[in-house]
């Protein structure tokens, strides 16, 4: 298997964001519901609500993590349920403190429903996947490593050659931190400016760069050579163009236009709308897809 130094994100990348975590947004608003000690359908009509609200104005929300707005607020359903969490329980006048509102959020509520989304994987899953397996790919992921190899091997399971899936799901490292800004780490400048949003890209990422840093290592090649794909360019993307490497933005219709218009004009950056773009963008082949059960 030659390593060539690719790198994949992988919930929104692989899988379809909006389908798998359907069930997670549910669930979400069912547990604060309870918690802010409202009426299940109220909250459901606040969350609508505050969703539009959010899509309007989208160059000025985000994910906050530590003060910081790390990630766009727009482009899945795990990153908008942040802020409509936050405005729900704000309206409900629950869990006002601040440390303990994210453990509440982002640790405690995120980890238990993320375990209810369903296996929903973006077309052309079955056939470029196990091509970029073979490849040598490496995922690098915020998500739980163990979720997102049991996703690898359900296609593994039913794979007409499963061996370079299962290689795939045994490297995945997951809980990359690539939301989490080390100021004090001056590898690269602190932040990018994008046409159309007034805030900054925060490009210091310390944890996230020690992971993609390792499979650059174990690749044997420079950064100019390892090639990194995700659907977030601010989340994904934007460290490992600062560092030299190419980056394949996977798009969706959440996409930001000020993601779009910047990477269109990167010479190192390419937009791709499905995983067979994402095979091509990458030269290679997708493989015959997996036999199906039964």
């Amino acid at each position: 298997m030659a390593d060539r130094g690719i790198v994949l994100d992988f919930d929104g990348t692989i899988t379809d964001a909006e389908a798998e975590g359907a069930p997670f947004r549910a669930a979400y608003l069912d547990d604060l519901a309870t918690l802010a000690g409202l009426g299940r359908e109220e909250v459901e009509a606040m969350a609508v609500d505050i969703e539009a609200a959010v899509a309007a104005n989208a160059a000025d929300e985000g994910w906050i993590w530590d003060g910081a707005i790390v990630a766009p607020a727009t482009v899945d359903p795990y990153l908008r349920m942040m802020p409509v969490a936050r405005r729900i329980l704000d309206h409900a006048g629950a869990f006002t403190e601040p440390t303990e509102r994210a453990r509440l959020l982002e640790g405690v509520l995120y980890k238990h429903n993320y375990r209810l989304t369903r296996l929903a994987f973006r077309p052309g899953a079955a056939e470029v996947l196990p091509a970029l397996a073979a490849a040598g790919a490496v995922v690098v992921t915020n998500s739980h490593t163990e979720a997102v190899q049991e996703k690898i091997r359900a296609l593994a399971a039913v794979a007409a050659e499963p061996a370079p899936l299962l290689a795939l799901a045994a490297g995945v490292r997951g809980r990359a931190r690539k939301y989490q800004i080390d100021p004090s780490w001056d590898a690269v400048p602190p932040s990018l400016t994008l046409p159309g949003l007034a805030r900054p890209v925060l490009l210091r990422r310390r944890a996230y760069f020690e992971a993609l840093d390792a499979v650059r290592a174990a690749a044997g090649v420079p950064w100019s050579e390892m090639v990194v794909a995700g659907d977030i360019f601010e989340l994904d993307l934007c460290l490992p163009l600062a560092l030299g490497a190419r980056i394949v933005l996977v798009t969706n219709p959440h996409t930001p236009p000020w993601e779009r218009a910047y990477l269109a004009a990167q010479p190192r950056a390419a937009l791709v709308d499905g995983l067979p773009a994402l095979a091509a963008a990458l030269g290679i082949s997708p493989s015959s897809p997996p036999l199906t059960p039964g």
